[in-house]
Order: structure tokens, then C-alpha cells, then sequence
């Protein structure tokens, strides 16, 4: 039993650390991951490699391309497209089961977050600024698979977000806009909230997509 925790501790290591290499780009699209360089690399067992692969398959992160290949996940903005679309599907459904149990501590932490919104320039601090509000909003959905979906489809996106921050980043004072989502919230109109954030979530879409590659870089909130 002890042999096993050790191997599972020692595989989320593996996969924390390539997660981040593939999220800050470091790890490009389309590199070829193996496990034999992974055990190598990071000075672990074959089987600890083995199931760090695992844990990034699940996530999303890397995908499978015949029966042994295994590469980082294309990025384009076609996935980009199809990661907005299930959150469009996805959020607003979790934030209308979670407004109605929302406590008062909740809406605390709420506008918590919202106030950190202008105050870093650190690109990675605000989108975990951002996202730190949206995971509360939607944290007393009652739905533990929901929510799982929805981090999957955050983590994907956070591929874009930071390696191409000029073009897909969340804009520095991305609070003011959220501030009438929050006045919903706060009134309890789940339904409301829920077509804002639908709409909000189709317009950063519709703005990522009307950018076209040789166009200079332009923020937009996704």
C-alpha cells in the first residue's frame, strides 16, 4: 500500500510539472511525450511516468495518435472554439444550481476577488484572480462532475491564456465588467445570471474568433 501511494505521489509530480510546461508553452503542441524520457528526466520509475501520461490524458493536456504515441494536445483555434462552446454549455448551468445556496461567506470570498481585479500585472495572478471567482460562483452547484468539466475545459484554456496573454488574455480590470454579474448574484436572480454569463462567455468567443492571424494582438476576456 505504501509502494502504491508512493507511485501515485510521484506520478502527479511527473504531470504537475509537464502540466505547466504544456500551459506556459514550454512544452510545444504537437511534441512527442514518451515515457521512457519522462522516467529519465525526472529521475523516476517507468511506471510513475506511465501514469503521470495517464493523468494528463484525462485531462486533456495530451492525446493519444495510434496505439503507443503519445503528443501534447494540438492548440488552434478551432479547440479554442470547442473549449468555449462546453463552457457556454457548462457554466451557466453550474452558476444557475449554485446562485440559490450561495452563503453569505460566499459572497464575501465574491467580492473579495472582485477587488483584486487592476491590481497586478502579473498575467498568471489574474487569471487565477479571475478564476477564483468563477470557481466560487459556481462552487455550491451540488454537482461534483459539473464542476470537474468545468476545470478540465479552465486548465485547456489556459493554454491560450498565457502564452498568447496580448491576444487571449482576461484584461487587467476584468472586475468592472463582472460587477453586474455579481449585482444578479447577489439578488438571487439565477436565471439572469445565468443568460449574462452565456452571453459573456459567446462575445469573448465571437472576439478571439473574428481575430485573424496576421491582425495585431487585441485583449479579450475568455
Amino acid at each position: 500500500m505504501a509502494e502504491a501511494t508512493t507511485e501515485l505521489n510521484t506520478a502527479q509530480t511527473i504531470a504537475r510539472a509537464l502540466r505547466e510546461q504544456i500551459l506556459s508553452g514550454e512544452l510545444a503542441p504537437n511534441a512527442r511525450v514518451t515515457q521512457r524520457d519522462l522516467a529519465a528526466k525526472f529521475g523516476f520509475s517507468p511506471m510513475a511516468a506511465r501514469d503521470a501520461v495517464k493523468i494528463l490524458l484525462a485531462e486533456g493536456l495530451v492525446v493519444q495518435e495510434g496505439s503507443k504515441t503519445i503528443v501534447v494536445a494540438p492548440a488552434d483555434l478551432q479547440d479554442f472554439q470547442e473549449i468555449m462552446e462546453l463552457r457556454v454549455l457548462l457554466e451557466p448551468r453550474a452558476l444557475e444550481l449554485s446562485v440559490p445556496r450561495l452563503t453569505e461567506d460566499d459572497f464575501a470570498e465574491l467580492r473579495s476577488w472582485l477587488a483584486r481585479s487592476g491590481t497586478t500585472d502579473s498575467q498568471r495572478e489574474m487569471v487565477d484572480d479571475h478564476w477564483g471567482f468563477h470557481r466560487t460562483l459556481y462552487g455550491r452547484a451540488g454537482r461534483r462532475r459539473l464542476l470537474a468539466l468545468i476545470e478540465q475545459q479552465h486548465g485547456l484554456l489556459m493554454r491560450y491564456m498565457l502564452p498568447h496573454w496580448a491576444l487571449l488574455g482576461v484584461m487587467r480590470d476584468w472586475g468592472d465588467e463582472e460587477g453586474a454579474l455579481m449585482e444578479l448574484v447577489e439578488q438571487r436572480r439565477a436565471e439572469e445570471a445565468a443568460d449574462w454569463l452565456r452571453r459573456d462567455l459567446s462575445l469573448a468567443t465571437d472576439r478571439v474568433m473574428r481575430i485573424q492571424p496576421s491582425s495585431p494582438p487585441r485583449q479579450a476576456r475568455v
